[in-house]
């Protein structure tokens, strides 16, 4: 909404300068025109304000009718420019808010289903845990039995001061019977079986995702050692390569040295015969 306000403010400003401020537009009350250009609060507000404020209804009033009025005008041709980039800008700017407001609404609503669920969820195990177990209409007899059980153990502890009902089912986070703490575990079991199921789920999928975005890691991390070893290994023959032929102009130079030290040794031995003429 800031954005949009910014960018509202920002055409209003700028449109008005161009149309309202030059004499030569006829608009203004100083030649003759119906427009307040004084510069005071409810002038801003009128010109500026409220005006781009109803562009966003649709509603132009007099704006396209004073520009389409000067149609060979610079100022008309650069606002009718202006004003198209601006609504354009405006509706993706309001396009967008709107996307945002259904995913947070959608996000919202996702988070209270599922506390929703799974509070029916329990309530539903509850239920079942605790209902009893036979059917209408002897269900009835065993509701009958149960709430004078119930009364019967509630009476002996209040007036008699004894002790409470021990085969009562209930449900405690740490009990003292060991039957009790095995119910509580099955119900436990029942209740987060499925929730642990779609956790793992959940969990076995991202780590699928992770492991499958590892192998592509280590994959190219592989190629790329791959590459710097073909490399070295280029490399390396090409440096064998080097002193091969190093070597092969070493021996090379080394026989033209001895053919010149034979050659000047021939020379200067037949210089010095004095039997040759």
């Amino acid at each position: 909404m800031v954005i949009i306000a910014v960018v509202m403010i920002g055409y209003g400003v700028a449109s008005r300068s161009m149309v309202y401020y030059p004499r030569a537009n006829n608009f203004t009350m100083e030649t003759g025109g119906s427009i307040d250009n004084s510069f005071d609060g409810r002038s801003v507000f009128r010109h500026i304000i409220y005006p781009v404020y109803y562009f966003l209804y649709g509603d132009f009033g007099d704006e396209l009718t004073n520009l389409d009025s000067n149609p060979e005008a610079g100022w008309s041709i650069a606002d009718h420019v202006l004003l198209a980039i601006h609504m354009i800008f405006v509706n993706i700017l309001l396009t967008n808010l709107l996307i945002a407001m259904f995913t947070k609404r959608f996000d919202k609503v996702y988070e209270d289903t599922r506390n929703i669920w799974h509070s029916q969820q329990y309530l539903f195990t509850r239920e079942y845990f605790s209902r009893s177990p036979f059917l209408p209409p002897i269900s009835l007899l065993y509701d009958i039995y149960y709430l004078a059980r119930m009364f019967f153990f509630y009476i002996r502890r209040k007036h008699f001061q004894k002790s409470a009902d021990r085969d009562s089912r209930v449900f405690k986070i740490i009990s003292k019977k060991k039957h009790t703490i095995k119910e509580w575990n099955d119900f436990e079991d029942a209740f987060t079986s499925e929730y642990a199921h779609d956790e793992v789920k959940a969990l076995n999928n991202a780590s699928i995702k992770s492991k499958s975005g590892s192998d592509s890691d280590n994959k190219e991390n592989k190629d790329d050692m791959m590459k710097d070893h073909s490399g070295l290994t280029d490399a390396n023959n090409n440096l064998k390569q080097v002193q091969n032929d190093l070597n092969k102009l070493k021996v090379l130079v080394e026989g033209l040295n001895k053919e010149l030290n034979d050659e000047i040794e021939k020379k200067i031995s037949q210089n010095g015969d004095p039997t040759n003429p």
